[in-house]
C-alpha cells in the first residue's frame, strides 16, 4: 500500500471506526459504492480470462465476491446506458437517448430512491455525459463533475479522493455512493510507467487519440486495423493505471474496516471496438466488443467466488441494490432484481430477453437494435429492416450470421424485438445545447 493510501486510512479509521459483525452473520450493509469505468471491456480483465494483468484489484474483488459473466448495456455509449444504470429502464423508456434531452421528471432515479429512505446520497462523475445538465444528478446531496481532459496522462485522482472525503464525513452512517472514472475511455493516454508495462513496440503515425479515431471514422485518416494490437496496448495500459485508483478505494475501506458493511457494485456503461467489425471507439454497434460489460458484487450475503452465466443487463443493477437493502421498488422498472441469481438459483432468468440499442453518430441515430435470449443474439437496422444472427456460445466473436440457415431462431427473436420497438416510454424534455457545448463535445467524440 502506498503511503498516501496508509494515511488515508488511518484518518478515515479513527473518524468513523468499525461496525462489529453480528454472531448470527454479516450485518445488513450500510454502505452502498458503485463504481462505473466509462468504457471498459469485460473481456479485457483476468477475472474474464484475459491473460495480461490488467486489473489485479478488480479480479480480487471478484474472488472476494459474485461476477456475473455475460452482463450486456442497453445501450452502447455513455449517457443512455448510464441512465439505464441509474433508472432501471431501458432508454426507450427513460428517455435520455441524446444530448439534447432532459431526464423527464416522472423518472425516479436510484439516488432519489436511496435518498426518501434516509440515506446520505453522494456521487463524483468525470463525464460531461454524467453532469447535471442532463437530470442524473437528481436526487444526490452531494454532486461533483469533475471535467474530463483530452490528453490527460495522470489518472483523474480527484475522483477517489473525493470518494474518499464523502466516506470519512458519513461513512458512519447510511451512504449511497456513485463513482464514475473516465480515465480508461479514448485519449487512450497513461502514466510512462503503465505504458512501458503494456505497449510492446509503438506504431509510427498512430497517438490513439480520440480526435485521430474520429478522423478515421469520418473517412479524414487512414488507420489500417493492424494499429489493433498498439492501441489495445494503450487502452491496457489506462486499465491498469485506473484499476490502482481502485486499489486506492477499496483499500482504504478495508483498513479502515468499512468493507463489511459495503455492498459493492463494479460495471462499466459501455465497452470499446478495436477493428473487430471494422470500427474503433463506440457508439454505432452492438456487438459484443462494446454491449459486454463487466459486473461484480461484493458484500454482506454475496457468495464469494460465485460465477454467474445468466445473461443479465445494466437495468437491474437498480432493482438488485433495492432489493438487496430492503427498500422499495419503483412501479414499471424494466429490470429484474438479481438476489435469486447471486443465491445461485442457475435457471432463474436465463431464458428471457434483453436489449440494446440507442447508438448515435451513425447516419442515423437511434437504428440499431439487439435481443438477446440465451446465446442466441439478433442485430437489427430500423431504417433497413435488415437482421442478422449469431450462436454466442459457439461464436463469441460474432463472425458467423446464421439468420439464413436459422430462419426459426430469428423469428423467435424478432418476436419479442417488434413488441420492444412499439415501447412508447417518456419523452426526454427537450433542451438546448450551449455554444460551449456544441464546440467541446466533438473534441469527445459526440455530435459527429
Amino acid at each position: 500500500m502506498s503511503a498516501r493510501t496508509a494515511a488515508a486510512a488511518l484518518a478515515l479509521a479513527s473518524s468513523i471506526g468499525c461496525t462489529a459483525r453480528a454472531p448470527s452473520g454479516p450485518p445488513p450493509p450500510q454502505i452502498v459504492v458503485v463504481v462505473s469505468i466509462d468504457t471498459l471491456r469485460a473481456d479485457h480483465l483476468g477475472s474474464y480470462g484475459y491473460a495480461r494483468k490488467t486489473s489485479p484489484t478488480l479480479d480480487r474483488l471478484a474472488a472476494e465476491g459474485s461476477l456475473f459473466e455475460d452482463a450486456m448495456t442497453p445501450a452502447p455509449w455513455t449517457l443512455p446506458a448510464h441512465a439505464s444504470l441509474l433508472t432501471g429502464l431501458y432508454p426507450s423508456r427513460h428517455g435520455l437517448k441524446a444530448h439534447d434531452r432532459y431526464l423527464p421528471a416522472k423518472v425516479r432515479t436510484l439516488g432519489e430512491s436511496f435518498a426518501s429512505a434516509g440515506f446520505v446520497t453522494a456521487a463524483v462523475v468525470n463525464s460531461h455525459n454524467l453532469s447535471p445538465r442532463f437530470g442524473l444528478d437528481r436526487g444526490f446531496r452531494e454532486f461533483v463533475y469533475v471535467e474530463e481532459v483530452a490528453g490527460q496522462r495522470a489518472p483523474t485522482r480527484r475522483i477517489v479522493d473525493q470518494a474518499l472525503e464523502w466516506l470519512k464525513r458519513y461513512g458512519a452512517g447510511r451512504l449511497f455512493l456513485f463513482v464514475h472514472s473516465y480515465d480508461v475511455h479514448s485519449d487512450y493516454a497513461s502514466e510512462p510507467a503503465y505504458e512501458r508495462e503494456f505497449v510492446r513496440a509503438p506504431m509510427h503515425g498512430v497517438d490513439g487519440s480520440t480526435a485521430q479515431l474520429m478522423g478515421y471514422r469520418e473517412g479524414r485518416i487512414k488507420l489500417s486495423p493492424a494499429a489493433a494490437p498498439y492501441l489495445m496496448d494503450l487502452y491496457d495500459a489506462g486499465i491498469r493505471q485506473v484499476d490502482d485508483e481502485l486499489a486506492r478505494l477499496v483499500g482504504t475501506l478495508r483498513d479502515s474496516g468499512l468493507l463489511d458493511r459495503t455492498l459493492l457494485l463494479l460495471t462499466s456503461d459501455h465497452g470499446e471496438e478495436f477493428f473487430e467489425h471494422g470500427d474503433v471507439l463506440h457508439g454505432r454497434t452492438q456487438f459484443q466488443e462494446v454491449a459486454h460489460v463487466p459486473l461484480v458484487v461484493r458484500g454482506p450475503g454475496i457468495a464469494a467466488g460465485r460465477r454467474i452465466r445468466a445473461p443479465v443487463s445494466l437495468i437491474d443493477v437498480m432493482p438488485t441494490l433495492l432489493a438487496r437493502l430492503g427498500l422499495k421498488r419503483p412501479e414499471g422498472l424494466d429490470g429484474e432484481d438479481l438476489s435469486r441469481l447471486l443465491e445461485g438459483d442457475a435457471g432463474h432468468l436465463a431464458q428471457r430477453a434483453l436489449f440494446g440499442e440507442a447508438d448515435h453518430t451513425n447516419a442515423q441515430p437511434d437504428i440499431t437494435r439487439a435481443v438477446r435470449r440465451g446465446p442466441w443474439k439478433l442485430l437489427f437496422d430500423r431504417s433497413t429492416e435488415k437482421h442478422a444472427l449469431y450462436d454466442l456460445a459457439k461464436d463469441p466473436g460474432e463472425r458467423n450470421d446464421l439468420a439464413a440457415s436459422q430462419p426459426a431462431q430469428s423469428r423467435e427473436l424478432l418476436e419479442p424485438l417488434r413488441r420492444f420497438l412499439a415501447i412508447r416510454g417518456e419523452t426526454g424534455t427537450p433542451v438546448k445545447l450551449s455554444p460551449e457545448e456544441l464546440q467541446r463535445l466533438p473534441s469527445l467524440g459526440y455530435l459527429q
